[in-house]
């Protein structure tokens, strides 16, 4: 199937067609009682690249991001995940079996319902392992926007909870990379085309939150600019990467979940354990900010 290229720095007057789920009018604010803070500095392992360079989160990062949040802008792209059928329009299911996971992904474990999008894990009887987890990918791609996603992890180590996006110039962003109970990976992949002479890079951060994220709804969003990506949890910037032009995209949006080692120490029963999505809301950028 043909994807469609949204350009959200463009839509209103680009006449592009959008997705079936219409905008909402005035973008709902989940209230967050207990918002999740980082509970210490951000760490890292790997060295900035030219297309990620880390800087500190500023006022004008949080102006930003709270535009966005205000409600008085409205998405080009909405979803509560409650309608199958908009579901099916709107999104691919991505079907895999790798030997370095410990779960292979179906396309039958990523339910939407009354309630929104559950990633379930199931005990599997088609693949290389025990268990199936879910992958979904937007059929839309999209330009600079603001992204924010309404998400409650699975309450089990071993899981890695993903909201992220790949562009079409090689680039990987993971805005967040979630394990159990409150740790929040943030990276830039790059990885090469087949054959090309540059090798895979990636940078990053590691963030540990105040809260243990399986027990609520969290906001997790992310501001891509032609120059910054700026990440936020339940509307404060907690990161900030310049990337110097370099990402241009457009990209495709994810959502998956995966057993793994890396994750955490997977439990002897890991199935019944989803991953929740209850919305996703996309802006367009408005003067590179």
């Amino acid at each position: 199937m043909k994807r469609e290229i949204i350009d959200v720095t463009s839509i209103v007057l680009g006449g592009f067609l959008l997705p079936v789920s219409p905008p909402l009018s005035v973008a709902p604010v989940w209230a967050q009682d207990a918002p999740a803070t980082l509970a210490g500095p951000l760490t890292f392992g790997s060295p900035d690249q030219p297309y990620g360079i880390r800087r500190p989160v500023t006022d004008a990062d949080r102006a930003a991001i709270q535009s966005y949040r205000s409600g008085r802008k409205t998405p080009v792209f909405s979803t509560t995940f409650t309608d199958p059928v908009e579901f099916r329009t709107n999104w691919d299911t991505i079907e895999d079996d790798k030997p370095d996971l410990l779960s292979c992904r179906r396309a039958a474990n990523a339910v939407p319902s009354n309630i929104g999008l559950r990633l379930e894990t199931k005990i599997a009887t088609d693949c290389h392992n025990k268990w199936s987890t879910a992958h979904i990918a937007s059929k839309a791609r999209y330009s600079y926007g603001y992204f924010e996603t309404s998400l409650k992890i699975a309450d089990i180590d071993g899981m890695n909870n993903a909201f992220w996006v790949t562009s079409d110039d090689n680039y990987e962003v993971d805005p967040d990379e979630i394990h159990y109970p409150n740790f929040d990976h943030i990276a830039v992949h790059f990885w090469p085309p087949k054959g090309a002479a540059e090798k895979p890079s990636t940078m990053g951060y590691n963030a540990k939150l105040s809260q243990n994220l399986s027990a609520a709804f969290h906001d997790y969003g992310f501001l891509w600019t032609p120059m910054d990506l700026i990440f936020a949890v339940d509307g404060e910037p907690i990161a900030a990467i310049r990337t110097q032009g370099l990402i241009r995209g457009p990209m495709t949006l994810r959502y998956s979940t995966a057993l793994a080692n890396w994750a955490g120490k997977v439990p002897d029963r890991p199935e019944g354990h989803p991953m929740s999505v209850r919305s996703l809301r996309v802006f367009k950028c408005e003067d590179g900010k």
